[in-house]
């Protein structure tokens, strides 16, 4: 199912750069100069993790009519509890801070709501699966409830 429109509005799209840009300069280091990012890294953040999504989207797309919507309270914690492992641990921590990172500037170009982690599989799928994002769904819904507010009264 493909997208014809931007989900998202200009506060998130810019809160999504923003935070992909930290991320990534985090994890690469303080300086440019000093950008130490090991290939062990680099695959699990452009590789792997992706690769992972795009088989879990392939699953979904086995089993479901349409898309994948857990983008409820449950939803956000099972995605808290996800980045938190990926992050705290030692081996895919820097590896997963560059997926998020990469994949919050994929999904700011596209216009996606919802968490980053089904960027990729939707845009290779054509799909349009949501996992609730703790840090953006807020963002997301203020901005989409003032988009509402503003065609109901252009209506008018």
């Amino acid at each position: 199912m493909a997208r014809t429109s931007r989900e998202i509005g200009p506060v998130g799209t810019a809160a999504r750069i923003v935070t992909s840009l930290v991320l990534l300069y985090i994890v690469g280091g303080s300086t440019v100069a000093s950008w130490g990012i090991d290939l062990h890294d680099a695959v699990i953040g452009l590789v792997a993790l992706p690769a992972l999504m795009v088989a879990l989207g392939l699953v979904a797309r086995r089993y479901a009519d349409g898309p994948i919507r857990f983008t409820g309270r449950l939803g956000i914690a099972l995605n808290l509890v996800v980045i938190a492992a990926l992050i705290a641990n030692d081996v895919t921590g820097p590896g997963a801070t560059i997926f998020y990172g990469a994949t919050m500037l994929i999904a700011a170009w596209r216009g996606q709501a919802g968490c980053e982690a089904t960027v990729v599989s939707n845009l290779v799928l054509g799909r349009d699966d949501q996992i609730g994002c703790p840090t953006f769904a807020p963002i997301d819904e203020v901005e989409a409830h003032l988009r509402h507010r503003a065609a109901i009264a252009d209506a008018r």
